[in-house]
């Protein structure tokens, strides 16, 4: 891996049923347990939570977007530039693509995500 501290990082590709999906800024919240502070900080309660994973998409020549629109329960893997790789089975697209400059912004949730080691 690149170790230039000038590289940035936050592209990667997302695969959806099989599907390679170009994507930049991506962003995502691992699913798990959440605290959130109770008594004035004095305490916590725990809350576990499903997990999302989104990017913008560019366009290009043959991306159907309604195709996009119409995934449900399908697998997504994501592969970032910083060498991670996440999986989560029976995802879903949230809300609808939005069209921004360049392309379009996507959000998969789903229940469980889990980090693919390799190499260790």
């Amino acid at each position: 891996m690149n170790m230039n501290p000038n590289m940035k990082y936050g592209e990667g590709t997302l695969k959806a049923d099989g599907e390679n999906i170009e994507m930049m800024d991506i962003s995502y919240s691992l699913n798990g347990k959440v605290r959130t502070a109770t008594d004035n900080g004095q305490g916590y309660t725990t809350q576990t939570k499903g997990g999302w994973v989104k990017g913008k998409v560019p366009m290009r020549p043959g991306l159907s977007i309604e195709k996009l629109k119409a995934m449900d329960d399908v697998t997504v893997v994501w592969d970032l530039d910083t060498g991670q790789t996440y999986t989560a089975a029976h995802a879903w697209l949230e809300g609808e693509p939005e069209v921004v400059k360049d392309g379009f912004e996507v959000q998969f949730g789903y229940k469980k995500a889990n980090e693919i080691v390799t190499g260790a």
